[in-house]
């Protein structure tokens, strides 16, 4: 049985996913210049807080330069996951100025085959940003999330560690379903098939502090 912690919730259909899917693939020149870091396996869009550890003050500067413009183009995609997350726990979700909006993942593949995900890891990220640290007496709660937007044609997912066994629980992704859990949980990027050229996985992905009665969403 999966025990592993985690929740899924339908935010979109299959086909609003789609077209949020190629929306997001083809950017306004002012968004691929300002909000895509291409890397060997994995392009961001966005600036999220696990590549500035080292850094927070120009995370925080490149939150401030990029939130309005990321929001402004993608608000109702960033709505509907708000949406979900008011429901759940009766507060509003907020977004803050020196925190970066959640951004995408994208890993594309050129050719069919099967291509290996990434590392076991935690994400403790409420938990590397200063402000949450300095007043971790008020945390009422974390998330984390991913909303598959766009996923190869032979299937892709997320890797867990079961809570009661220890053992690895795959979860396929959907398009339009959102993925999330409300602890840290040892996770991995799952494994991508391809069965035709030129495919891609794309996700929204974010986390969450609950505070003063409210929900704060970032990446």
């Amino acid at each position: 049985m999966n025990t592993a912690p985690v929740h899924l919730a339908s935010v979109l259909t299959r086909e609003e996913a789609a077209r949020w899917a190629a929306t997001v693939l083809d950017p306004t020149p002012e968004v691929r210049d300002s909000c895509w870091r291409d890397g060997p396996d994995l392009t961001t869009i966005g600036e999220p807080v696990y590549r500035n550890r080292d850094r927070l003050g120009y995370y925080e500067e490149r939150a401030r330069a990029t939130n309005r413009l990321l929001y402004g183009l993608y608000r109702d995609l960033y709505d509907r996951v708000a949406s979900l997350f008011e429901a759940r726990y009766g507060e509003q979700v907020s977004f803050v100025d020196r925190l970066a909006v959640p951004g995408f993942h994208l890993m594309r593949y050129a050719e069919p085959g099967t291509y290996e995900g990434g590392g076991w890891h935690l994400d403790e990220l409420a938990w590397q940003v200063p402000y949450f640290v300095e007043h971790a007496a008020e945390v009422t709660g974390i998330l984390n999330f991913t909303l598959p937007l766009a996923v190869p044609s032979g299937g892709t997912g997320m890797d867990l560690v079961d809570d009661q066994t220890g053992g690895a629980v795959h979860i396929a992704y959907e398009p339009g379903v959102v993925l999330f859990n409300e602890q840290e949980v040892r996770h991995r990027i799952g494994r991508s098939t391809t069965l035709a050229h030129h495919e891609c996985r794309l996700t929204l992905q974010g986390h969450g502090v609950r505070m003063r009665g409210r929900v704060l969403l970032f990446w």
